[in-house]
């Protein structure tokens, strides 16, 4: 028998299985045919659920029993937690492939549309009746949402390190300057980093991953940066490129579409080279750890098919995930 921590002892759901039998049955004889349970022993049940409240539930006569306004009450709210005792029990007896919870995946714009959609109809094969919500944004607003529970899982470009979020790099990616097409001979030719303090930079605003980016490596190098416009959206950054505003820094990822559709050039960055860093990060406190971890190796999964398959150009793993 269970106490509660201040020494009364605990209602056991037992006891309000046996109140909601004789409520429903209208006598404690019916309750105890239909239960197969000794007619004082459940009358035991239900005066320490009387006690244990300290009201009367039912009123005792010749015919029966009838609910006091107490056990109306009990009646409407030991039913619904009944139910939600039995939904859970069945939940955690459950085996792990048939997982009926909720998890929430994180994903950057250009990268999540490469990964969404394998993740998605992994996830669904393997727990059906689980559901996944996918949230985008800027990594930097992903990792507040993962600082605040509000993902469960995310998958992060240059993440810094986080308080109390386990991060693990998964893959790097080779960055490039896109410029407008251009006749000039050379005008893809590889452009050494010293050399893009001259170049007219369409770059997002602090803190954007990109922007924490190539800063960090302009100061480390000693480049300073000719910043002529601040744009936080990938696709608009990429309009104004096409239409012969500035360049931009990318992956070459980001700009494969345009690049084959000869809409864009994209000049490979050198001496030194500019990587960016693709990480999978959940918290420490997961709200749903199992599941969580179980997502972790499919994300991975997942980056290392699409590296593996040349679905992701200019990326190389960083390690060697389980597979999916």
């Amino acid at each position: 028998m269970q106490h509660a921590a201040d020494g009364r002892r605990a209602t056991d759901i037992r006891e309000l299985r046996s109140f909601v039998a004789i409520a429903r049955a209208g006598s404690v004889s019916g309750a105890a045919e239909r239960l197969n349970i000794a007619q004082p022993a459940l009358s035991r049940q239900v005066q320490k659920l009387e006690d244990e409240l300290g009201a009367n539930l039912l009123v005792r006569h010749g015919r029966g029993v009838t609910l006091t306004q107490a056990g109306t009450l009990l009646l409407e709210r030991a039913e619904a937690l009944i139910r939600d005792f039995e939904q859970l029990a069945q939940g955690i007896r459950a085996p792990e492939d048939v997982f009926t919870g909720h998890v929430v995946l994180g994903v950057p714009p250009a990268a999540g549309l490469l990964i969404a959609p394998a993740v998605f109809k992994l996830f669904r094969a393997r727990w059906p009746s689980a559901t996944l919500q996918i949230r985008e944004g800027i990594s930097s607003l992903l990792e507040e949402w993962l600082l605040d529970g509000r993902l469960d899982i995310a998958v992060l470009h240059n993440p810094p390190p986080l308080a109390g979020i386990d991060t693990r790099a998964v893959l790097q990616e080779r960055m490039v300057l896109a410029c407008p097409p251009s006749a000039e001979a050379g005008a893809d030719a590889p452009i050494r980093f010293g050399d893009i303090g001259a170049v007219q930079l369409i770059l997002p605003s602090m803190p954007h991953s990109n922007r924490r980016l190539v800063e960090r490596a302009a100061v480390q190098h000693g480049t300073r940066l000719s910043l002529l416009l601040e744009v936080d959206s990938v696709p608009l950054t990429k309009a104004m490129v096409r239409g012969g505003i500035g360049s931009t820094i990318l992956t070459l990822a980001g700009v494969a579409t345009e690049l084959a559709a000869g809409e864009l050039v994209a000049r490979p960055i050198h001496r030194p080279p500019l990587f960016s860093v693709v990480a999978v990060a959940v918290p420490q406190a997961s709200r749903a750890a199992w599941i969580s971890a179980e997502l972790f190796t499919l994300v991975r999964g997942v980056l290392a098919e699409l590296v593996g398959s040349g679905a992701w150009p200019g990326a190389r793993l960083l390690d060697a995930p389980d597979a999916a």
